[in-house]
């Protein structure tokens, strides 16, 4: 017995018969993907943005403190160098006046081993003894000019009242000129510690 066959030609698609369409299926798990990938990206970018502007504020604050430290060491430098030359200029200046101090002390043994050459030279014989004085005061002036002891010039010399002081004035022919010294005067590296006591000439 046969079976009775159906027609299965299929029905052309027309305006009346749209017929099935078969819907595309769209892998949404590989949309969601892509979406976080592109999101990653962004967020990243914008992480590596803000990292490198951390870096550039931290160089630069590394910079600043820098030049801060560096500044403050020259500043250092520059007081202990003040400090070290106030010092050594402190130092020498105490043992200047020390040793001025000291030779000024000793001018009246000076005066007097001068006032004894003298005396010793005027009285009959005794040129031997002016003679051992003279040797001893010479020794003595010999070892003071190591530390810068000199004589002041006052006979004859233009009067200073930066170096000499007159107590007598008399009438002579060259007004201003030292016409005696009734004391020597000395200065030890150019700063006087005794001035000359002399008589000046003045004009009549």
């Amino acid at each position: 017995m046969k079976k009775d066959k159906k027609d299965k030609r299929e029905t052309p698609v027309t305006p009346e018969n749209p017929g099935t369409v078969e819907a595309v299926d769209i892998d949404d798990g590989a949309m969601d993907a892509q979406v976080v990938s592109e999101a990653g990206r962004e967020e990243a970018a914008t992480e590596a943005t803000a990292s490198i502007a951390e870096w550039q504020a931290a160089l630069e604050l590394a910079v600043k403190q820098r030049d801060e430290l560096k500044d403050q060491l020259l500043r250092s430098q520059a007081d202990f160098q003040n400090f070290k030359r106030r010092n050594q200029t402190a130092r020498s200046d105490g043992y200047d006046d020390g040793v001025r101090e000291t030779i000024a002390a000793m001018l009246p043994a000076i005066d007097n081993l001068e006032r004894a050459i003298d005396a010793a030279e005027k009285h009959e014989g005794g040129e031997a003894l002016a003679e051992g004085v003279k040797m001893t005061l010479n020794s003595l002036m010999e070892s003071l000019k190591r530390f810068g002891f000199e004589e002041v010039p006052a006979l004859g010399e233009a009067f200073d009242p930066e170096k000499h002081n007159a107590v007598m004035r008399e009438v002579g022919e060259e007004p201003g000129k030292v016409l005696e010294v009734f004391q020597k005067g000395y200065k030890v590296k150019d700063r006087i510690i005794r001035y000359a006591m002399v008589k000046v000439a003045v004009e009549e």
